[in-house]
């Protein structure tokens, strides 16, 4: 999961602002129905999106290409790094 994309494709429906002046569709967002490291099988729903607006494509292509599903287990990393004098 590239956590980042996923922010700005929530952005994209109105969740976040990109400036201070922008609204905040309350209503919108994306539910993560997987964590990594889960299993997944074929056919199973990784997220959701909540949006108010019928065409969602960019949206779905931005979070399409945030996911990589591996054929082992990964396991999630709590500590990207230690920055150290």
């Amino acid at each position: 999961l590239v956590s980042n994309d996923i922010g700005v494709a929530s952005m994209m429906l109105g969740a976040g602002r990109l400036t201070k002046e922008d609204d905040i569709d309350l209503a919108v967002g994306i539910v993560l129905n997987k964590k990594i490291g889960d299993k997944v099988e074929e056919g199973e729903s990784l997220l959701t999106i909540h949006s108010n607006r019928q065409d969602v494509d960019d949206v779905v292509k931005k979070l399409d290409s945030s996911i990589t599903i591996a054929d082992h287990v990964v396991s999630p990393t709590l500590i990207h790094k230690i920055i150290t004098e």
